[in-house]
């Protein structure tokens, strides 16, 4: 049986999946550059997991998981990304992953947006963008919830 993590990463990368644009969408192997993406992965979504708080609720577990998704536009050959193709790219991305706020998981309370930024000029000719989300789940401690 999968963890719930698993279950849960995996969703995201299924929803992030139907958002055409992109080449690449990993949670498995995260690169910590722009400059370890190949031309022909970008546009690239990766899933950041980047904490997780934990409550004790009789017999369960309360966790609430934050999780950066990152997108990453580059130079290609036929054109060069601007801010608004990754503000474009960024909103579908939202939309995908909360077309179904417990992404059809059972436990699964809800997903919420924390925050979002971009970082365009520092990275020039590379764009990312970051989409933070906590995703609030129960967890049976017992083995079922």
């Amino acid at each position: 049986m999968s963890s719930m993590k698993t279950l849960i990463a995996n969703a995201l990368k299924a929803k992030i999946d139907t958002v055409t644009d992109f080449k690449l969408v990993e949670f498995d192997r995260v690169r910590l550059t722009s400059g370890e993406f190949q031309e022909w992965e970008v546009p690239a979504c990766q899933l950041i997991d980047l904490n997780e708080t934990n409550s004790h609720e009789r017999g369960r577990a309360r966790k609430l998981w934050q999780i950066s998704v990152e997108i990453v536009m580059g130079p290609l050959s036929s054109s060069t990304p601007v801010q608004t193709d990754l503000w474009d790219l960024m909103e579908k991305t939202e939309q995908a992953i909360f077309e179904e706020p417990n992404l059809g998981i059972p436990g699964v309370l809800h997903v919420i947006l924390l925050g979002s930024s971009t970082d365009t000029h520092l990275m020039e000719p590379w764009y990312l963008g970051r989409l933070d989300i906590q995703v609030d789940y129960l967890q049976s401690l017992t083995g079922s919830c």
